[in-house]
């Protein structure tokens, strides 16, 4: 559809050319009413100075009627004028003809005035078989008008005549069609590339409005015109006409960027670009820093990764040599009781050593998530077992509420590390060393006793290398989250009566 105001422009297009065809008529009109009302025009202008004795009443009525359809064409809708003026081009032809037989005017040109006629029927039909009914009516009108009245004191109008005249008005009419179809062709055009252009303007729009980005437009009178819903948030601001005057003052800068406090306590970054080609304008984009800590954090990850996969194995085998060493010195009868716990913190360094570095290479070469359904009960009763036979834990230290048919959508691999690494945790940390593992609703929670957290401990509590432990490696609740992450699950920490609960909110069926 077009928007009002191309349908304005093609309404008084339309209407101009109505009002041409409308001065055609009026003006043809009068020029017979004067020439037939002035003997001395007839003589000058006619060879053959007879007329038909209708000629003068028919030329009073067309011009009144022209007036009449003048008038129309001002105060009726323009769909009744269309339509009106569509009917009267077939009146215009049956006086044009019969004025051009009853002044004899075929001599002097006047039976080529319907081309003017049928060269509007053009404009006003468009349509092929329509226009061509133009021409058809006005070459019978050529050849069967004479036959219906009586032109005895006329000059006779020869059969060729008739033809060339008829062929006149087809090839007009045949050229009209041709415009009309181009017309109806650029039309068509012109209306698909504003629905393309509107489109991209709601697509424009409906991405503006769903990035997570702010994004402000505003006039260089720094009145804004235009705020996303993400720069309402970012901002803490509803409805958004002014600046702050933190950030008034750095539009109004020379600097590139500008680490911005917002007044609900987030650190925003903001960068402001100027609109090519337009002066007056200018756009403000904003961003949370703490999605930019957290991209630079997972570059130096990546970093991280390939550093450590490459020297793993330097590191790994001078460990396992120092850590057989300090093993055989435990063993040997002939060392002393202070030597051989020497020997002990040796080896249990070493080993933490390369627990880290099992960690780092972990968290470096993680495979891409498969999920499949699994039975959640199989895989914590798994986990149970494991820890009471390694003598981490008591059996009847470990409670678990879940139903046998619950099923999760999760990679084995990684839900095996997850839930050994969370319950683990939790008996290593907890003040009575147990655990709570239950299923309510799409949540796995991992409870154990203890005191909350602070706010700055639970701020990095998955930070990679913080730890609350002095033997952690710190890496094993950031490994948990980011597995969870790519099998389309949340892992959160909460502290809830007394306990400090690791929760797993997925999709269960």
């Amino acid at each position: 559809m077009i928007r009002n105001d191309d349908t304005e422009k093609l309404f008084h297009l339309e209407k101009k050319n109505l009002k041409y065809l409308n001065l055609f008529r009026l003006f043809i009109s009068v020029f017979f009413v004067a020439l037939i009302n002035s003997q001395e025009l007839v003589i000058e202008f006619f060879n053959y100075p007879d007329q038909h004795p209708m000629v003068k009443t028919v030329t009073e009525l067309y011009l009144a009627f022209s007036v009449l359809i003048m008038v129309l064409s001002f105060t009726a809708k323009q769909d009744d004028a269309i339509r009106i003026s569509k009917l009267v081009l077939y009146l215009d032809l049956f006086i044009l003809i019969y004025l051009a037989f009853a002044t004899n005017g075929f001599t002097i040109g006047l039976g080529m005035l319907p081309i003017l006629a049928i060269g509007s029927a053009a404009i006003l039909y468009r349509k092929a078989l329509f226009i061509l009914l133009a021409p058809f009516t006005a070459s019978l009108l050529l050849w069967f008008l004479p036959a219906v009245i009586t032109f005895e004191h006329q000059e006779l109008v020869t059969n060729s005549t008739k033809l060339l005249h008829s062929l006149g008005y087809f090839v007009i009419a045949l050229l009209g069609i041709r415009q009309s179809v181009s017309y109806t062709s650029t039309l068509k055009m012109y209306r698909s590339q504003r629905k393309t252009i509107s489109g991209l303007e709601n697509m424009n729009q409906i991405i503006i409005e769903n990035l997570t980005n702010g994004v402000i437009i505003y006039q260089q009178d720094n009145v804004i015109l235009h705020a996303n819903q993400s720069a309402k948030n970012l901002l803490d601001m509803d409805d958004i006409i002014f600046f702050p005057p933190a950030v008034q003052e750095y539009i109004d800068s020379d600097k590139d960027g500008l680490v911005y406090h917002a007044n609900n306590g987030k650190n925003l970054y903001l960068r402001k670009a100027s609109v090519a080609g337009e002066q007056n304008f200018g756009v403000l984009f904003i961003e949370d820093s703490t999605f930019l800590k957290k991209a630079a954090q997972q570059l130096n990850l990546a970093s991280l990764g390939k550093m450590s996969s490459s020297i793993a194995h330097e590191i790994r085998n001078p460990l396992a040599a120092i850590s057989t060493a300090a093993e055989l010195l435990v063993d040997s009868p002939e060392l002393k009781e202070q030597d051989k716990q020497i020997c002990e913190i040796i080896v249990n360094q070493t080993r933490r050593a390369n627990h880290i570095i099992e960690d780092i290479l972990e968290m470096s070469r993680r495979k891409t998530a498969k999920p499949e359904m699994l039975p959640l009960f199989q895989y914590l009763n798994n986990a149970k077992k494991q820890m009471v036979e390694q003598k981490l834990v008591d059996e009847n230290q470990i409670q678990m509420v879940v139903s046998k048919n619950t099923l999760i959508n999760f990679d084995p691999d990684h839900l095996e590390q997850v839930i050994w690494n969370l319950a683990s945790n939790a008996i290593k940390h907890g003040n009575d060393n147990e655990l709570q593992m239950t299923v309510h609703g799409h949540k796995l929670d991992f409870k154990n006793k203890g005191e909350a957290f602070d706010e700055g401990k639970i701020s990095n509590l998955f930070e990679p290398f913080f730890t609350t432990h002095n033997r952690g490696t710190g890496l094993g609740l950031h490994i948990c989250r980011q597995l969870c992450h790519d099998n389309h699950a949340e892992l959160n920490y909460h502290h809830i009566n007394g306990y400090h609960v690791f929760r797993i909110e997925f999709n269960l069926n």
